[in-house]
Parts: structure tokens; C-alpha cells; sequence
């Protein structure tokens, strides 16, 4: 993103020790550090530029993506369930994560949270940040207290807050196999 607007660049810089400071006292997953930072790289730059920036990068993504047959699998067969229903629960932006996956047949048959970002002080800054523990807060907003799941995969363990309510456990390891969590 910076080396599409490398002005951005002299905003950031200042900027960079309080982002660390932010980062080391309230913990990698608080927001508003990483809020200043994207709001640093996005200052001055119209949103039909950003849009277009995501959706080459998207496109980039989807170029490079490795999908596990294992855990594709799964997700159909949960899918194909009757009274399921599926969440994928991530920490990247919602709407990234809509342009790499809205051509997938599956992606109209489940419910997405994510990061979100909003339009303000002339960039685009986090509303919300998804990880860790806001992923429970914000399945909580959607389907209600308390959390009762029966499954959940994630591939980091960060994802431990929101594993926690699932009755089965499962980490997805990097070359794309399953390992349970007890």
C-alpha cells in the first residue's frame, strides 16, 4: 500500500513509535494502533482507489491461494448439513475477504465476520479488528450468549477465545491437515 502512495510515507514515520508503544502496552491485538496505521497509509487517497488496490490484491491472492482438500471438505459437508449454520470468523477485512471468496459456490451459504474498516479523518480506519477475544464479542452480537458451537478450525492460536465454546477443536496445520485440540 505505501509504495502506491509514497507521500503516505511522511505521515507514517512520526507516527511509527506510538503505533509500537500502542502495540507493546495494550497487546498486538488492540485496534487502535493498527487503526493509526492503516489510517497513515490511507490519508488523502480517494476510496475508489483503495477499493482497487483490494481487488487487485484479491485478484493476486486468489492467483497464489492454496485450498486444503481436507478442510474444503469439511466446510461442504458442514454446508450440506441441515440446521447448520457456518461462520467463518476471520481477522482480515470483510471486504477483502469478500472479493477473494464471492466467486466460491459455498460463500452464499454462510455468514462472514471480519475486520471492518470505515471511511473517516480522510483515510480508512478499523471500526473493528477481529482477533482474539473481539471474535467472541462479535459472534455473541450476531447469534446471542452464551456461545454454544459444535465445532471450530483455525489455524492460529490466537483463535483459543472463540475454540474455547466449540465442542470439537480442530488446528489447521500449515500444509492443510487437521490436528485436534483437547
Amino acid at each position: 500500500m505505501i509504495f502506491h502512495y509514497p507521500l503516505n510515507i511522511f505521515l507514517l514515520l512520526p507516527l511509527l513509535p506510538v503505533i509500537l508503544i500502542g502495540l507493546i502496552v495494550q497487546g498486538f491485538e488492540s485496534r487502535w494502533p493498527i487503526s493509526l496505521l492503516l489510517w497513515s497509509i490511507t490519508f488523502g487517497r480517494n476510496e475508489n482507489s483503495l477499493i482497487c488496490i483490494e481487488k487487485n490484491f484479491a485478484k493476486l491472492f486468489k492467483s497464489r491461494m492454496t485450498i486444503f482438500p481436507i478442510v474444503q471438505k469439511k466446510l461442504i459437508n458442514y454446508i450440506k448439513s441441515e440446521n447448520t449454520d457456518v461462520w467463518i470468523i476471520t481477522g482480515s477485512p470483510k471486504s477483502l475477504v469478500e472479493h477473494i471468496y464471492r466467486d466460491f459456490s459455498f460463500f452464499k451459504q454462510i455468514y462472514l465476520i471480519g475486520t471492518v474498516m470505515k471511511r473517516k479523518f480522510g483515510g480508512r480506519i478499523l471500526k473493528v479488528r477481529c482477533l482474539g477475544y473481539e471474535k467472541v464479542i462479535q459472534l455473541e452480537k450476531k447469534i446471542g450468549m452464551p456461545l454454544k458451537l459444535y465445532s471450530g478450525y483455525s489455524d492460529s492460536k490466537k483463535d483459543d477465545p472463540l475454540l474455547f465454546f466449540c465442542d470439537y477443536r480442530w488446528r489447521v496445520t500449515s500444509n492443510g491437515t487437521l490436528k485436534k485440540i483437547e
